[in-house]
């Protein structure tokens, strides 16, 4: 047992809030405004727009029959594009305009789908004209009704498909493309109870009331103090609510399955293509793999209106680099110990005989995935893949050379690369994820240091890595994930090697800003743990030189941000280098500046380079974590690993957006990660929290350490995991998840009772914190320009660390923190998301013995459960 454990962070106000309608006053866009002023002209242009729409789709459906073409789209759903006010409106009521949403752009662009031939719409434009009903301005946030087809084109393809469209597609092309499908209905909110209005509440809305009558030369009289209604009520509104809701799920299953016969119907039988995986259900949409002829592809394009997304099947390709072999010392490897914990690889398969690896892997379990080749055999050349990563796990950083080591986990197999270390075509790679996670159903931790061979797409989450989200929030599990090399050398202009960059006068590490350089799908995965590399030496001779110093970002390590400004990768390890020339643009490798890694062969070892093996020495302290806290949450293993992440000194205490970016939040460190010091103290906490709840927690900071003549620096931090179900067709985490969590900390000489009454008081409203001169300026915060580190928002990643330095002397008496819920996109604000803190000060003189005097003041703490109101 270590003297330093970490300890429970006493929770202090579990919330469970009572409700209270109030209305909000929204400022008016200009665009809006404008369309209010000028009802008519704006109501012309919406009823010529949405008629020219149903002629064009109608004409395109009557070309269809004219070349003989069955017709199978229902000219009852027409595509159309439209841009609504971003800020003032509620894409949900796009249902009463008779317009279904497939998906939401950027800049307030919906792809919808109107199933009414635009009578829906014709109404609402009347009300708007005479002003009738409470709808009356709703038409004035439609903006406009694009014209055309080409935005099908630039929003539906992915960018290379985008360019085989614009350069000419024969009916004759074949493809394999992997589709998504909208099949999303509006579901019934959850009522809430409402609550007896207090004389204080209902004074204060009274006076504003009569102060806009006086205004406005009116005398409307005010209504009458609200009542809140009983349980009995209440009870039968919420089992009307189950009722609808049970009904609207099984009209979305029916949506889904009408849609799925359609399209095999569209692609097996009128155009002999092939689809080739099953549907994945991802809530409002399902995706799938398919091999079509282009005329099949051109005519789902224009004429489906229920698609959003079509990409050509990722290259998933590892690169394969030279591997020197280097002699096996005399070491002894014992089997791990039977209650260890296990990690799934998922690679292209293992040498699993081999003398390192053999006493940890657990062979009779072992699964392959690639057709056609019958083994769970690593048959990668230059020393294997899926075995490198094995070893990474078994060893972290150091391959041991002589006397006996005990593994610290279990290896598990699961092979999905060939002999030619890529995914074949036909495995698509949502599916793959469901059947590992159902085959190796009491695995938590899965290793994938595998990833397209590209950057990921930035408006939607990928059906691959939202798959991955579904799977972490629904089966507890953890995916470690590679965020992606950049090649050596590609020879494809829009998608450059490292060689290419240095030739276009792109140096390093200027390069890794590039687009080019994003994150690879799925690192992208916002529930993932998505991992870079970092050099962990540097080397030079008359010739050549490595790219970049120890702790400084490898050349090959892709970089952030991930989707919607979230943090990726998390955390890099050490992962190797290339070198390059000095006077020319060869890239090449050597053993000083590569990784140690386990390779096929008999019984050796050699050095390799790449986030494939960064990835596994991180799984390697989830190992350890995972032994440690053999029954605690894996949401929990991945907070203290954040935890224990630190920028590298030649940026910790400088931090900028740069190395957010390529760094994350830094290296994590197995003893920071397990254990505490005299000098550095942990808390951790796991719970659930609802939409609109929050969790309140307090630590006490003893007198001894705030006197005055105290001046040490003390970093403190705090990193905040959790799970939410996902969905793909919205746009920002907000939009993605059914609930999302962020965390807010209490100000300098802010007692614990004005804290909760601070933040409950701006409950809905995470982005608009106020900050004082008594804030805590952390180093990312809540908003760009609050924090240190500018163009990142703390709340918009899942896995929200962040640190300050503070003198000692100015520590409050108490420092408190909310883990607040906030709706999202499921209709059942009841649902609870499970969330893991974890909240760390250090002295980092070590000169300052903090964790006895911390640890005593923090033994008697009540807990206390309070009743609230929040107000919306």
């Amino acid at each position: 047992m270590p003297d330093f454990p970490h300890l429970t962070l006493k929770q202090k106000i579990d919330g469970r809030y009572k409700f209270a309608k109030r209305r909000i006053e929204k400022d008016v866009d200009p665009q809006t405004e404008a369309n209010l002023l000028n009802r008519q002209l704006h109501a012309a242009r919406l009823s010529a727009e949405s008629q020219n729409v149903l002629q064009n789709y109608n004409s395109y459906l009557r070309k269809r029959e004219d070349l003989g073409l069955p017709a199978i789209f229902d000219e009852n759903a027409v595509p159309l594009f439209l841009q609504i006010d971003p800020k003032d409106f509620d894409i949900e009521s796009l249902k009463g305009f008779g317009i279904e949403i497939v998906s939401e752009e950027e800049n307030g662009f919906i792809i919808g789908a109107n199933t009414d031939n635009f009578q829906s719409l014709a109404d609402k434009i009347d009300k708007f004209i005479n002003e009738n009903g409470r709808s009356k301005d709703q038409a004035a946030k439609l903006w406009q009704i694009v014209q055309g087809n080409q935005w099908r084109i630039e929003y539906i393809l992915s960018e290379s498909l985008r360019e085989k469209y614009i350069a000419g597609i024969t009916d004759d092309d074949q493809f394999t493309v992997d589709v998504s499908i909208a099949c999303y209905i509006k579901l019934p909110e959850r009522p809430l109870k409402i609550e007896d209005e207090s004389d204080e509440d209902y004074l204060q809305a009274l006076a504003k009331h009569s102060e806009k009558n006086e205004l406005q030369g009116e005398r409307k009289p005010f209504r009458a103090q609200r009542v809140g209604e009983t349980d009995e009520s209440f009870n039968a509104k919420l089992n009307r609510w189950q009722k609808k809701l049970l009904e609207a799920e099984m009209q979305r299953d029916e949506i889904a399955a009408s849609r799925q016969d359609f399209l095999t119907n569209f692609i097996e039988t009128l155009y002999q293509g092939q689809i080739v995986s099953s549907f994945i259900d991802l809530q409002d949409s399902f995706g799938f793999r398919a091999n079509m002829s282009g005329q099949a592809l051109k005519d789902l394009i224009n004429g489906y209106a229920y698609v959003f997304e079509i990409s050509e099947a990722d290259n998933i390709e590892v690169e394969e680099t030279i591997t020197d072999i280097d002699n096996l010392m005399d070491v002894e490897i014992i089997a791990p110990n039977p209650e260890a914990p296990t990690i799934c690889i998922i690679d292209s398969g293992i040498q699993e005989e081999h003398i390192l690896l053999a006493p940890a892997v657990l062979s009779p379990l072992s699964m392959n995935y690639v057709p056609e080749e019958n083994t769970t055999s690593d048959q990668v050349p230059n020393g294997g893949h899926g075995t490198k990563v094995a070893g990474a796990i078994l060893y972290g950083n150091q391959i041991p050379e002589r006397g006996q080591y005990q593994a610290p986990c279990f290896l598990m197999n699961a092979r999905i690369l060939n002999s030619s270390n890529k995914l074949p075509q036909s495995l698509y790679p949502p599916q793959l994820m469901k059947e590992i996670v159902d085959d190796f159903k009491d695995v938590r931790i899965f290793n994938m240091s595998v990833a397209a061979d590209g950057t990921c797409r930035t408006v939607h989450m990928s059906t691959w890595a939202a798959t991955i989200d579904q799977l972490t929030h629904e089966r507890g599990i953890l995916f470690l994930l590679a965020c992606g090399n950049i090649r050596s050398t590609t020879r494809i202009p829009n998608r450059p090697g490292i060689t290419e960059h240095l030739q276009s006068g792109r140096n390093y590490p200027d390069y890794l800003f590039e687009p080019t350089s994003r994150v690879s799908n799925p690192a992208q995965s916002l529930l993932g743990l998505t991992v870079g590399s970092v050099c962990h030496a540097e080397f030079e001779d008359a010739d050549r030189m490595s790219f970049g110093k120890k702790d400084h970002i490898s050349s090959f390590s892709r970089s952030g941000p991930g989707m919607w400004g979230c943090i990726k990768p998390e955390v890099v390890e050490y992962g190797g280098d290339f070198l390059r020339e000095k006077n020319g643009y060869i890239i090449t490798q050597h053993d000083t500046i590569s990784t140690r890694v386990v390779k096929t062969g008999a019984g050796r070892v050699g050095w390799d380079i790449g986030t494939s093996f960064a990835t596994p020495k991180v799984a390697h302290i989830l190992a350890k974590l995972a032994i440690k806290f053999p029954n605690d949450s894996t949401l929990l293993y991945k907070a203290l690993l954040v935890q224990s992440a630190r920028l590298p000194e030649h940026v910790f205490h400088n931090p900028d957006t740069q190395a957010l970016r390529l760094l994350g939040y830094g290296i994590p460190d197995v003893n920071r990660a397990i254990e505490n010091t005299p000098y550095r103290i942990t808390f951790v906490a796991e719970g659930k929290v609802a939409a609109q709840q929050a969790n309140l927690y307090s630590l006490n900071i003893p007198q001894e350490l705030r006197r005055a003549g105290s001046d040490f620096d003390v970093l403190v931090e705090v990193t905040l995991t959790y799970t939410a179900a996902p969905r793909r067709t919205r746009k920002r985490l907000k939009s993605y998840f059914g609930s999302w969590l962020t965390w807010e900390s209490s100000k300098l000489g802010e007692n614990f009772k004005t804290f909760s009454a601070r933040v409950l008081k701006h409950f809905e409203k995470p982005d608009d914190e106020t900050i004082d001169s008594d804030s805590i300026k952390w180093s990312i915060s809540t908003s760009p320009v609050y924090g240190k580190i500018s163009d990142f928002k703390r709340q918009d990643s899942a896995t929200q660390k962040d640190w300050v330095i503070l003198k000692s002397n100015v520590l409050p008496e108490e420092l408190s923190f909310a883990i607040v819920g906030h709706k999202g996109w499921d209709k059942d604000t009841a649902k609870e998301v499970p969330f893991a803190l974890a909240i760390s000060l250090e002295a980092i003189s070590k000169q300052n013995e903090i964790y006895e005097r911390i640890e005593v003041a923090n033994r008697i703490e009540l807990e206390e459960q309070v009743e609230i109101v929040v107000r919306e």
